[in-house]
């Protein structure tokens, strides 16, 4: 008989949804699955994934007190003291999936390989979150930040997206949001010519749940960086054109059946 399988994810958006095809991979090798993360993030997950014990991992201070007997624990921190606690616990063994790799394959084909696992074909272009994408071609969605500014293209870059998608056809709308730790290019945004128009909305410091639900029923395309808003999008099944400049786009891209990626440097003066 399989054993129960547990996850246990903290981290940011984009850090969660890649860990999705994980989480289905798991299925087939556990007799159970199930994820500690963050509340707001198992919410973004419908229906299709009932079959996931979900777990807030903000919730509980001693999460391991609840293990399932005879578990195979994933975690992606390195803390031995803790994993030894989980195997005192009743953990069958424990395994640690490296959160940030720089080089090599895909982060998702990396944790598959450390876990002894086998990916099926096809998980690149699926969207784990649904596919919402209505053909449209009306309004495009900009996220300029990320969770690092080293990962940011300039602010004038996604500016200029947007007033080139404007101009080309007169219906044409440009929804920018911004992130908490985004001030600085909210900033840039003020300051810009594209507060004035009345065809440029800005969403910002808003939950998960609602960027979620707009983009479902807004968004035609997505622009941005390496973020969580573009994974978001991505597994929304929501064209995407996601720019590289300080991550590794062999790594870190997203799954989704609509993406296209670029680095900044090579590609810098390319704009939809």
């Amino acid at each position: 008989m399989t054993e129960p399988i547990v996850f246990f994810r903290g981290g940011a958006l984009g850090d969660f949804l890649l860990l999705l095809p994980i989480l289905e991979v798991a299925r087939e090798y556990g007799s159970r699955v199930c994820l500690y993360a963050r509340s707001p993030y198992l919410t973004l997950l419908d229906h299709n994934w009932n079959w996931l014990e979900k777990y807030d991992i903000d919730e509980k201070p001693d999460p391991l007190s609840d293990l399932p007997k005879s578990s195979q624990v994933v975690t992606f921190w390195r803390d031995l003291d803790w994993q030894e606690q989980a195997k005192i616990l009743g953990a069958s063994r424990t395994n640690f999936i490296n959160p940030r790799p720089t080089d090599g394959a895909h982060f998702i084909q990396q944790a598959i390989d450390s876990l002894g696992w086998t990916l099926v074909s096809g998980w690149k272009k699926k969207s784990y979150l649904g596919n919402y994408f209505r053909g449209g071609d009306q309004t495009l969605w900009i996220h300029p930040g990320s969770g690092g500014e080293y990962k940011n293209l300039p602010f004038f870059y996604f500016e200029e997206a947007a007033q080139q998608w404007m101009e080309s056809r007169e219906d044409r709308q440009v929804i920018f949001s911004f992130g908490e730790a985004d001030y600085k290019l909210l900033g840039n945004f003020k300051e810009s010519e594209l507060v004035k128009s009345s065809r440029v909305e800005t969403l910002h410091s808003v939950d998960i749940q609602k960027i979620r639900d707009e983009m479902v029923q807004r968004a035609d395309k997505f622009m941005g960086n390496d973020s969580g808003p573009g994974h978001l999008a991505a597994n929304l099944g929501i064209p995407v054109e996601i720019a590289f400049c300080g991550t590794n786009k062999s790594v870190w891209r997203p799954t989704g059946p609509r993406v296209k990626t670029y680095y900044w440097d090579a590609d810098s003066k390319r704009i939809l």
